[in-house]
Order: C-alpha cells, then structure tokens, then sequence
C-alpha cells in the first residue's frame, strides 16, 4: 500500500507513506493505531524503516477478497487455503483438538483421529474453567478428532473462517472442552474482569500495531485500550519468532492463551500470557 487512511480523531485523513513517516514520532504513535486500507478500509498497519535499510511502509491483513491493494503473496494465499480447511474441520469434526507444540516445532501436517472422548489428548495443568460448556460423552461413544496447531486456527481467524462464531468443541487439555464461539476473542472485543485472580483464560487473536522501545509490551492494531506484556517470556518469544527488533512484529497476525484484566487504574485492559508455549505469530514474511 502506498497510501493509507489515518481516522485519528474522528476525521479522516489521507497519508502517502513519505508524508506519514516525516510526522513527528508522537503524531505516528497517536495515529498508527487508526490506519485503513484506502480502498477495502480493512484495518492497516504502519511499519517503520528497519535497521538494515528496508523502507517504511503501510500494509494490512484485513484486505477484503478483490480489494486491488490486496496483493497476492504466498503468505495471503497460505491463510486463505487455512481458511478454507479450517472450515471443512468444522463440518466434518466432533471435536477439535489444540496442538500447542505443533506450530511451535515448525511442523505443518495436521492428524485426524478416532478415539474415546474420554482419552488423553493433551496433558496440562490448565485450571477448570467455563464448565457450563465441558461435556462428558459415555465411555464408549467414539469421537473424530481434529489436531490443529495455532498457525492454521489464527491464519484461518485472519481470513474470516466460521471458526470464532462456530458451537464446534475445542478441547485444550484433557477433559476441557469449550465452544469455539465462547473461546476465541478478538482483541477489540476483549472483556476484561476487575483483576487477574477473577479472569476466565480464553484465545485472544488479532494484529500487532507496534512495540515499545524495549519489546516488553505489544499493542494490538484492532484497538488502542489493550497492552500485552511479554517481558516475563521475551527472550524465547523472540527467539522462537526469529525477531530480532520491533519492526519485524509491526503488522504480524498474533493467537495467544491468556487472562484479561484492568490494570489498576481501570484505563487499559491488560492480557496476560498463560506461558511461553501457548502463543504463535505470524510474522510478515517480505
């Protein structure tokens, strides 16, 4: 994208990305959060000038299908093809099993399987939480499994599968199921409980808008009320991530486990990381 739309302030402004990136640094952490793609106006990103030269640009991951900005790439076109198969998972699934470790380990085949509903699938010490959506099928009644890894269930998010609005069960961990419409939240429609010991763990999904200078705190770009802190697990994120400085997280798709409370001021919802493992971004590939 060349140009991008800045709506700060409840007007609409049209910048080229050589007028954006001259704006004083306070004018471009106040109006990055507000970018639209000028054509779809599909939620859009700013991504200043990395250290090694690449130039400053404007993107988005909200393209709507035949936006002519959208240009086509083989990431796009990887998170449309994940779309559609999480989509089948959907219809053709009893249950669909998370897979942490799967995107992880850089692995990408995903497994059907048939076993009791009461196997081990994955082991944890996930506290109980939501049971008014657990459900208990007898010994021997037999479920079709689904294991899916955290890249193939954000990219298809990203791209507008059914999966967020979907009664499909998720299971987390062993004997812990929950409704995919009751698990999966995006960032902008985070709730969040008066502090940390009260908050339900759930799936937060959406994009990064930026950093802050010592890549302690992320900022989602779908609103400007929620901070992420990361500092407690930042060297293995990082390194996981190959990320090496801000930039390379400006405009990357982010799906993580956590917990979302009011810091103690009540001004910004914080979401809080369950662990290191649980949590995968899609880092813009250039």
């Amino acid at each position: 994208m060349i140009d991008a739309v800045c709506t700060y302030g409840g007007q609409r402004h049209t910048f080229s990305i050589l007028k954006f990136q001259a704006l004083p640094e306070t004018e471009i952490e106040k109006s990055r959060q507000f970018l639209q793609c000028p054509e779809c106006e599909g939620k859009a990103y700013y991504r200043k000038r990395s250290s090694d030269g690449k130039a400053a640009c404007f993107g988005s991951r909200y393209h709507v299908a035949g936006c002519d900005e959208g240009h086509p790439s083989t990431q796009r076109d990887r998170e449309t093809r994940h779309s559609v198969e999480v989509n089948k998972v959907i219809s053709d699934a009893d249950i669909i099993s998370i897979d942490f470790m799967l995107s992880n380990s850089k692995k990408s085949v995903t497994e059907v399987q048939t076993v009791t509903a009461t196997s081990s699938l994955i082991s944890s010490s996930l506290p109980k939480i939501d049971n008014a959506s657990r459900k208990h099928a007898g010994s021997n009644e037999q479920a079709k499994v689904k294991v899916l890894g955290l890249e193939k269930i954000l990219n298809s998010l990203m791209r507008g599968s059914d999966l967020a609005e979907s009664s499909t069960l998720i299971e987390l961990d062993t004997g812990y199921k929950f409704k995919a419409k009751n698990l999966f939240v995006n960032f902008a429609e985070a709730e969040p409980s008066a502090n940390a010991k009260e908050a339900k763990p759930k799936m937060y999904w959406g994009t990064i808008s930026h950093l802050d200078k010592e890549l302690d705190w992320l900022n989602p770009s779908d609103c400007t009320d929620v901070g992420i802190p990361i500092s407690k697990y930042k060297s293995i994120i990082l390194e996981r991530f190959n990320v090496s400085e801000g930039r390379q997280l400006e405009g990357a798709g982010i799906i993580l486990f956590g917990k979302c409370f009011w810091n103690s001021k009540k001004t910004r919802k914080i979401i809080e990381l369950w662990n290191a493992d649980r949590i995968f971004i899609s880092v813009l590939e250039d």
